[in-house]
């Protein structure tokens, strides 16, 4: 016999408080009667202590056995057969590294498969499977329970997420299409519903947890060889938590912070004026269930310049970028647009001229046309004032508006949301917005020819939208499971990964895919070397307090295969509901007939 819930079972640890009310005796009451004679035998008993000898009326055992089967049935029990040919399936999500009690989810899982696999006769056939970064079998051939048990201690947990399928459907599917008799799922995630074939046995408790939920570094500005770094954090429980933020550059360490988070709520803490180096790491000081959020890397961008595409029927007005240290510019006219190869640009300069549609590298609209997807223009006005700007956003720092005057401007409405950082009583004059993790402005006025000092305010303004810019190359680095684009695959070439295994790359592959942990990665090839950062990136995984459920839906009734199971607990709520209708109904009946007879008997006396 086996149950389904077998948690339900400590409830026969409180059958015993059933005993309490014949142990104790009920304070006597007094009553008005003709004569006591009748009742002296028993006058004795009305001083004696509160606490009497048990004596028990066969009412006791009837609802004795009333809550044992009631707490059998929610135990569910059911009567099974040894099984044969089953599967195993483990998850090996990010989660499962989570610790319980100083072991981790994927250690207990293991242990428990082996508990399970010790079950199984000598001639039971055993696949094991993993959930990420698929649902695969990982045995060549079919195990025996010994062979099994032995291999579930090779494998390992990944810092992968877990895949997003409905269970329920995929290993319903599984056990029809390979006739497996039973399948177990070990897993962190709870269970609603059951199944006769599928058994999902749920590991680990909730648990509060910090995570590291972005990590940026780069350039402050393009005038600044030194750099920044951006490190969000998320808290994951329902109190205020203090934790201490670590920045590292290959693995010495840089700076420190203090960080005070609210329950459930993330702040960013930044990082300014260190120097570069091959790699960075961000660390929280914290002791939490899951140390794989704990951390992540960056790897900054070599290049100190930014490469610029400008599309202008004026060359020489956006030509003057050039003057910028740190700018380099391509410019070309806006019926050469389509036809020139546009990858490698970090920003899309669009003077007097606009895209057809929203470019998909970042751009800068200056004075559109009428036909762009931007903004709806408005009458031009001359001279132009400021009557509002956004205080303390970037592209507004160091400007004083008393002096900012460009000599021609045309206001304008956004046709889509975004942020209009400088207005005119007239409209907007600049309006920055982000789609679809791109970054895209545009100015009612036209800041070329570049100056310099010559006209030092608008000056300024350019240095801030071009540093805004650049700001945006500060990326995170792949997710954990995606791809590493590679820019050479030379024979020889050599993939070292954050475990230190060398994975020699396919010639003429241009992607490297068993990115299964965090980490830094570095690519070899001849003298040559190249690092990237892969992180682990999401937060679903992270918020132990709340896993995600997985639902099993009742099986096909046109299913031809008898199951295994005989499920006993709806024949054992059956006989508990009947059994307490006789001590409701019956019983009371008879203990009230019998007082009758013994009271007309007295009465004879």
């Amino acid at each position: 016999m086996e149950f389904l819930s077998p948690s339900a079972l400590y409830g026969f640890l409180a059958l015993p408080l059933l005993l309490l009310p014949y142990l104790i005796r009920r304070k006597p009451q007094r009553l008005v009667f003709s004569s006591l004679l009748l009742f002296a035998p028993q006058a004795s008993g009305a001083t004696a202590r509160p606490w009497r000898r048990l004596r028990l009326p066969p009412i006791f055992f009837i609802q004795l056995l009333l809550l044992a089967l009631l707490i059998f049935a929610l135990g569910e029990p059911v009567f099974s057969v040894r099984v044969s040919n089953v599967a195993v399936v483990m998850d090996n999500s990010a989660s499962m590294q989570a610790l319980e009690q100083g072991t981790t989810r994927f250690a207990l899982a293991q242990e428990r498969a082996r508990t399970l696999l010790a079950d199984l006769g000598a001639t039971g056939r055993v696949d094991i499977y993993v959930t990420v970064p698929r649902l695969t079998n990982v045995t060549k051939e079919t195990l025996t329970p010994l062979e099994a048990a032995s291999m579930l201690t090779s494998l390992e947990p990944f810092d992968l997420p877990d895949v997003s399928v409905d269970y329920g459907i995929v290993l319903k599917e599984l056990a029809q299409d390979l006739n497996y008799e039973r399948i177990y799922f070990l897993t962190d995630r709870p269970a609603h519903g059951q199944s006769g074939v599928l058994w999902i046995l749920t590991l680990g408790q909730a648990q509060e947890n910090l995570a590291i939920t972005s990590f940026r570094v780069r350039r402050s500005s393009l005038t600044n060889s030194q750099l920044e770094a951006l490190v969000s954090v998320t808290n994951f429980t329902s109190q205020d938590q203090k934790t201490k933020v670590l920045l590292r550059g290959r693995g010495a360490l840089l700076a420190t912070k203090e960080l005070t988070l609210g329950g459930g709520q993330s702040d960013t803490v930044s990082f300014q004026g260190f120097a570069e180096h091959p790699y960075f790491e961000a660390e929280i000081d914290a002791r939490d269930a899951l140390a794989l959020d704990n951390r992540r890397f960056a790897v900054p961008s070599h290049t100190r310049t930014l490469k610029i595409l400008g599309i202008s029927p004026r060359p020489e007005a956006v030509a003057s970028l050039r003057r910028v240290a740190g700018v380099s510019i391509d410019v070309i006219s806006p019926r050469d647009y389509g036809n020139v190869d546009r990858s490698g640009y970090g920003l899309e300069i669009f003077h007097l001229s606009a895209p057809p549609t929203l470019p998909g590298a970042p751009a800068l609209l200056v004075l559109p046309p009428e036909t762009n997807p931007f903004v709806e223009l408005e009458r031009p006005m001359s001279p132009v004032g400021v009557s509002h700007w956004r205080a303390g956003h970037p592209l507004t720092r160091y400007l004083n508006f008393a002096l900012f005057r460009p000599r021609w401007a045309r206001p304008f409405k956004p046709k889509f949301p975004g942020e209009t950082l400088i207005e005119s009583p007239e409209g907007g004059l600049v309006f920055a917005a982000e789609r679809y993790g791109v970054r895209y402005l545009v100015l009612g006025f036209d800041p070329f020819p570049y100056l310099g000092k010559e006209n030092l305010p608008i000056s300024i303004f350019t240095l801030n939208f071009l540093d805004w810019f650049i700001g945006e190359s500060g990326a995170e680095g792949n997710g954990t499971g995606e791809p590493i684009s590679v820019r050479t695959s030379e024979p020889g070439a050599v993939m070292v990964t954050p475990k230190g295994e060398q994975q020699p790359l396919r010639p003429g592959s241009n992607s490297f895919a068993n990115t299964f942990f965090q980490g830094i990665y570095q690519l070899s090839h001849g003298k040559a070397k190249e690092l990237f950062a892969v992180n682990f990136y999401d937060t679903a995984e992270s918020n132990l307090r709340e896993r995600a459920p997985i639902t099993l839906r009742d099986e096909d009734n046109t299913n031809n295969r008898i199951s295994t199971l005989l499920f006993l607990w709806p024949y054992l709520l059956s006989l508990s509901l009947l059994l307490f209708v006789i001590e409701w109904f019956l019983i009371p009946r008879v203990m009230r007939s019998r007082q009758t007879v013994r009271f007309r008997k007295i009465e004879a006396v």
